[in-house]
């Protein structure tokens, strides 16, 4: 069965990624902090958060468990200098997250360099070692001007280090400071960032960690660009990542970096990093040299800071200096636009655009206009024509020019906003609709905070709190809503139906006559009809007359495809998504939405495609390639599922500090199928170490060691799981397959303990494959026929507890059992009595 948190290797959203980060910073610092009191403060994502913390705590017993000979060898500590054959070290010059860097003479030429090493020295991880070689590699290849070269590389007692020239200077902040240069010195100072920058883009470098403290100025005053610790290989080709590492790797990395990441940074899509990355940071920079402040504001925890570079506009540099004029405000913030394809495509962009400002010509970052042009042309040349009444228009037309074409630049932006808002919006709801409340509610709550008056937001939320049974608290908020806004229907909607619910006729009726008089009979009113409805049926009629007027309202598209997979009208739903794909025919929600109809029609070949093509489209996201391994399964081509899953753990696409259970999980299962026995519990029980308590993965385990020959083994397992499990019906299949209770009895329980349809088939289908294997263990195999033959009989091929299509682990492992079974695959043993007979009528999926 599908177990819980969404199916995917690393963190689903930044604000866990920081929260991650945020735990390993205060551990650093020193406080005693547990993984349960840190999810505690953090009840929203608790769930999702608690896996990565336990499976960092075993990494803490692991490290304990080394001994203290080797955890007192020295590595690089300060006011050290350690022995460098060939070079005579002076002095300790700077120290970062990953390395000491040291002033040092070369003895054989008798020149001044600088020598990097590798702070962690020989016990630093197997990453770290990469990483480091990594930026040996990147920075030699970038004999650039502006760029320290490097000169030579070598490892010295097991610590790497490379030497590279020696630039005396001061670092960026430090110069700004000191000199306190001018706008145009400013601005020239960036030009040549730029131009440096630009080379290492040229040569396929992106360097990703561009702040202050990585620039030095010389004492001429000319920047150079310093530390490729984090850079990233790309194809010049076509932009693709040779090779990446996510920003967020590490929390000394992240906490170094923070005020400077871009927003594909902050989300945690590194395969969206690219040119624009750097310049998103160079613009970080010179707001920041420009007026003294960064563009958002970095006080708080990670977390929040993350969000507010996502989601937060830059406050205007105008507002903070005023020196910054309007076309400068202009570039600057063309560099920040959290959208990359709204940015300057390079470096080599900026620096043109910003040498047009210094030279008074025309800049490209706002949309050219006639009156524009006219008034820099005047401005320019206003000694050679003078000034006048024409000059004058010319100004006054430029200014009402730009100011509009900055109004339509922050209307895009906040459209942008809020599309993303809605969407999200919506998520929430279907995450509700399908029985994940928990998940549902924290979504709902995130977008409802930002945006208090979106129609979406307010009716999402609402129908939380309904969902979440607190059905007073619901009818207060949109009674509330109803007060305060007259003319505001969808509340009335929505209230109406809980009304219903509570058995209050009366003033259902009355709410439903205003929302009939109020509301307009418009695709945007159908869509948020849709939303403010308790019954599918009802939301995919309304749904449905949304479309009806507008083809084109993607969201009310969405919404009916999704409300046609929820009531089994999958053919109207493809026909619907088919429709979508027309519209976005690149879009990766609507490519996995086709897929997934597929796979409910059993059209298993299309789905393949499908998810082909998405893994083409978009090569940085991992879960067409999950999809594409489920269809494989259902297919029995099992090689080819592993051939994905096996690609979605590799470290290279797993995210530093994360095991990607889920997916070890899933694959554990085709393991034992493909007789890989020994692999499939190396899986499971890497499942159980990061869940960190009794799982499903500690029933696979124990009957894999037994059909080993492991008993005593499987039973300490199946022991230990039972005596610890908090949950009544895990506890019951342990307690099944370690015979303290019958097959006939597991049935029952999953019968008396589903309150919900789609639980009391999921309960069923595990019961009846547990009940199956009990009767394997004790050689009663007509017995375990039976009970695998019901198990399939219930038809629940895919989670029904899970958003998207996830196997059912126990279906397809009772259809496998019944292959085997009649090939005579599975070994008889002696026969013992033990109440493993079906009893005649026992079918809780029936009920």
């Amino acid at each position: 069965m599908g177990v819980g948190p969404p199916e995917d290797d690393v963190p689903a959203s930044p604000l866990v990624a920081a929260l991650i980060n945020e735990y390993f910073d205060r551990r650093q610092a020193g406080e005693e902090l547990t993984p349960q009191r840190f999810a505690a403060e953090h009840p929203a994502v608790a769930d999702e958060l608690r896996p990565y913390l336990e499976g960092l705590t075993l990494i803490d017993h692991a490290r304990s468990a080394v001994s203290s000979e080797y955890l007192a060898r020295p590595t690089v500590a300060a006011g050290v200098l350690p022995a460098i054959s060939g070079y005579q070290l002076l002095e300790e010059i700077g120290r970062g997250g990953m390395g000491v860097v040291y002033k040092a003479l070369q003895v054989a030429t008798k020149r001044i360099v600088a020598i990097k090493v590798l702070l962690a020295g020989p016990f630093a991880s197997e990453s770290t070692h990469r990483r480091f070689a990594r930026e040996v590699e990147l920075a030699a290849r970038l004999d650039r001007p502006g760029i320290v070269r490097v000169l030579e590389s070598g490892t010295v007692a097991g610590q790497p280090y490379y030497a590279m020239d020696y630039v005396t200077g001061v670092g960026l902040a430090r110069y700004l400071a000191d000199t306190t240069p001018d706008v145009p010195r400013i601005i020239e100072l960036f030009v040549q960032m730029c131009e440096t920058v630009e080379g290492a883009h040229q040569c396929g470098v992106v360097h990703r960690d561009l702040k202050p403290a990585n620039v030095l100025v010389d004492q001429e005053g000319k920047p150079h660009i310093l530390d490729f610790g984090l850079a990233k290989a790309v194809d010049l080709s076509g932009g693709h990542p040779a090779s990446y590492y996510t920003t967020l790797s590490s929390p000394g990395q992240v906490m170094g970096t923070l005020a400077y990441l871009s927003p594909e940074q902050a989300a945690g899509t590194p395969g969206e990093v690219d040119a624009r990355t750097d310049v998103y940071a160079l613009g970080v920079t010179l707001f920041e040299a420009l007026t003294g402040q960064l563009p958002i504001d970095p006080k708080g925890r990670p977390s929040e800071v993350l969000q507010r570079i996502i989601e937060t506009p830059p406050t205007p540099p105008s507002r903070l200096s005023p020196r910054v004029d309007a076309e400068l405000e202009t570039i600057v913030l063309k560099t920040l636009a959290k959208q990359k394809q709204h940015r300057y495509a390079g470096a080599r962009e900026l620096s043109e655009d910003l040498q047009r400002y210094l030279a008074g010509e025309p800049i490209l970052a706002r949309r050219p206009s006639s009156f524009y042009f006219v008034c820099k042309k005047l401005r320019k040349h206003r000694l050679r024509i003078g000034l006048g009444a024409a000059v004058l228009a010319s100004v006054i037309l430029a200014v009402s020019g730009g100011t509009w074409w900055s109004q339509q630049r922050r209307a895009r932006r906040e459209t942008a906003e809020l599309a993303s808002a809605r969407i999200s919006a919506l998520r929430a709801q279907q995450q509700m609709e399908l029985g994940d409340i928990e998940a549902g509610r924290t979504a709902a709550h995130t977008v409802r905070s930002a945006y208090p008056s979106l129609p979406d937001a307010v009716l999402v939320g609402s129908q939380a709190l309904f969902r979440d049974r607190k059905t007073e608290l619901a009818s207060v908020d949109l009674e509330r809503q109803r007060e305060g806004a007259p003319a505001y229907w969808p509340s009335r909607a929505l209230l109406a139906e809980i009304c219903r619910s509570r058995g209050d006729p009366a003033r259902a009726e009355q709410l439903a006559a205003e929302v009939t008089r109020l509301m307009p009979d418009s695709a945007e009113g159908w869509y948020l009809r849709s939303l403010a409805t308790l019954n599918l049926a009802d939301a995919a009629g309304f749904a449905r007359r949304a479309v009806s007027r507008d083809p084109l309202h993607v969201l009310a598209l969405s919404r009916l495809a999704r409300l046609r997979v929820q009531l089994g009208q999958l053919d109207g739903a493809l026909e619907v998504v088919q429709q979508l794909i027309r519209l976005q025919p690149a879009d990766l929600n609507s490519l996995l939405l086709k897929g997934e109809i597929l796979l409910r029609r059993h059209d298993f070949e299309q789905a393949i495609t499908v998810y082909t093509g998405a893994v083409r489209a978009h090569p940085e996201h991992s879960a067409a390639q999950l999809f594409r391994a489920q269809a494989y399964r259902r297919l029995k081509r099992f090689d080819e599922a592993l051939a994905d899953y096996d690609a979605l753990v590799v470290p290279e696409n797993v995210q530093p500090g994360t095991v990607p259970i889920w997916h070890c999980y899933q694959r554990a299962a085709v393991l034992w199928m493909v007789g890989r026995a020994a692999e499939a519990v190396t899986d499971y029980q890497q499942v159980r170490a990061v869940v960190g308590r009794p799982h499903y993965a500690d029933a696979r385990r124990a009957l894999i060691l037994h059909e080993l020959g492991r008993h005593e083994e499987a039973t300490a397992v199946l022991e230990e799981a039972q005596r610890a499990a908090d949950d009544p019906w895990l506890a019951q299949i342990f307690a099944c397959l370690g015979g303290r209770i019958s097959p006939a009895e597991l049935a029952r329980a999953a019968e008396a303990m589903a309150p919900a349809s789609p639980t009391v088939l999921a309960r069923a289908c595990e019961a009846f494959y547990y009940a199956g294997e009990a009767c394997l263990l004790k050689g009663e195999r007509d017995q375990a026929r039976a009970w695998f033959q019901r198990c399939v009989e219930t038809g629940v091929e895919f989670d029904p507890q899970v958003f998207l299509p996830t196997p059912m682990n126990e279906y397809e492992l009772a259809e496998w059992r019944l292959e085997t079974l009649d090939k005579g695959a599975i070994a008889p043993t002696e026969p013992q009595r033990s109440g493993c007979a079906v009893p005649r009528g026992m079918n809780p999926a029936a009920r």
